[in-house]
């Protein structure tokens, strides 16, 4: 029985290699002490326990699948692959998982996906061991090259070159599989193949509760702690848990969100605390019923604030900032390139019921990528715009953004400004270009 095929134990060997010359050569004591601290997590208490958990999870779901028939011992290799390429992985990226709200959606198509399918098709068939061992340093090294000619444009021709070279070898992987299906079908149609292919994205699919437990666990112990500086009545703190677990159980925005108002209230009694979940609960039920705003006093923030989902902008929630004054930003979006990139981000200003002011923020850290910014600002500011005011950008407006000029016009009773802010002493003549569009 063939534990490995030719591509892995191509990689084993080189990896093997390169680990015998990172652990033997003088020359390589910064790597291997570098190396310490990638392990150096892995002695921690906590981390070790949510690892052990997982372990026994998996544990428990092979000996269910093992005794549906759904998993073999042939498939040992395919499961401790996937622990470290997708279960550990997912544990170390509980934060991002938790901003994206269709992870667990896209877990289960990503597998389904014709693109998925070919992978593993033309995975099955592999090289002569010498080829694979030739090729995988090659394609390790343009691997690397290509995402270093991602970070500049000045490498745009570079990056061209290296992106032509492996859809080029991606070309001659597919025709060698349609070859080897043609002429060695008998090694696609082992019943072997179709646990290879069924039981990765099943292991994926059956991890899901786990990462999902492990979410809400991590959100309520990194809320609990907020609120240990939050609160400083011991009975107040239990209370605000219990009431937590009940009213919010599993949804971690509003659990999250609550926290944050925890954080800005003043909590000195019963009543204040239950003022934290009545304001939580109100500006949910305003989020999903938003008020209607006369035209002339503004806009509904709820709707304001999805104005640019379509270009990448997406706000947080609509809070109370100081006593009358309500906010929503988007998280920065950086888009250029560089050690230090540029960065855009969306804001919704205003009152309780009413945005006032929408503004779009354009930071250039660097003024020879103006023109870059330029580009970046004019279909963002076109598209609030028309969401705001059923209008297109003026032409005049469209001149000051490409020229890099301030300006401000009425649109009926509404004025929208573009404001061009250049940095004062700095090295790289950065400025910041600001389109506010307000009521007045």
């Amino acid at each position: 029985m063939d534990i490995l095929n030719n591509r892995e134990i191509a990689i084993l060997l080189w990896l093997l290699a390169i680990s015998i010359y990172i652990f033997s050569s003088s020359k390589m004591a910064e790597v291997r002490n570098a190396f310490k601290g990638v392990l150096a997590p892995f002695s921690v208490r906590q981390i070790m326990s949510v690892l052990c958990l997982m372990v026994v999870y998996m544990a428990i779901v092979i000996h269910w699948l093992s005794e549906l028939e759904l998993w073999n011992f042939e498939q040992l290799k395919n499961t401790v692959f996937w622990c470290v390429s997708v279960g550990f992985m997912s544990l170390f990226k509980l934060e991002k998982i938790k901003q994206d709200m269709h992870f667990f959606k896209h877990s289960v198509l990503d597998n389904l996906k014709l693109l998925a399918i070919l992978q593993f098709v033309v995975g099955v068939y592999t090289f002569p061991l010498w080829i694979e061992v030739l090729l995988v340093p090659v394609l390790a090294l343009l691997g690397a090259m290509l995402a270093i000619s991602e970070t500049d444009r000045k490498y745009h021709q570079v990056r061209f070159f290296l992106e032509y070279c492996l859809s080029t070898f991606g070309v001659v992987l597919i025709v060698y599989t349609l070859y080897m299906l043609m002429t060695n079908f008998g090694e696609f149609g082992k019943e072997k193949t179709s646990y290879d292919f069924f039981v990765p994205p099943l292991l994926t699919l059956c991890f899901l509760p786990f990462v999902f437990f492990m979410l809400v666990y991590s959100t309520y112990e990194q809320v609990f702690v907020r609120i240990r500086f939050s609160i400083k009545s011991r009975f107040l703190r239990y209370a605000a848990k219990l009431y937590a677990f009940v009213l919010f159980n599993v949804r971690l925005s509003l659990l999250e969100r609550w926290s944050f108002q925890v954080a800005k209230a003043n909590i000195e009694s019963h009543s204040d605390l239950i003022d934290t979940f009545k304001y939580i609960f109100k500006v949910k039920h305003s989020e999903e019923n938003p008020k209607e705003v006369p035209k002339e006093q503004g806009w509904s923030p709820y709707k304001a604030k999805e104005f640019l989902v379509n270009e990448g902008l997406r706000t947080g929630f609509y809070n109370r900032s100081f006593e009358e004054e309500w906010f929503a930003s988007s998280p920065i979006e950086e888009f250029s390139d560089g050690i230090i990139p540029d960065n855009i981000a969306y804001y919704v200003e205003g009152s309780e019921d009413i945005a006032k002011v929408l503004k779009v923020k354009v930071n250039v850290n660097d003024a020879s990528r103006t023109h870059q910014a330029f580009e970046k600002l004019e279909p963002i500011a076109e598209a609030l715009s028309i969401s705001s005011l059923n209008l297109p950008l003026s032409d005049d407006m469209k001149s000051a953004i490409s020229g890099c000029y301030s300006y401000s016009e009425k649109v009926g009773d509404k004025t929208i400004a573009l404001v061009v802010e250049h940095w004062p002493n700095h090295k790289n003549n950065g400025l910041d270009l600001k389109l506010l569009m307000s009521s007045t």
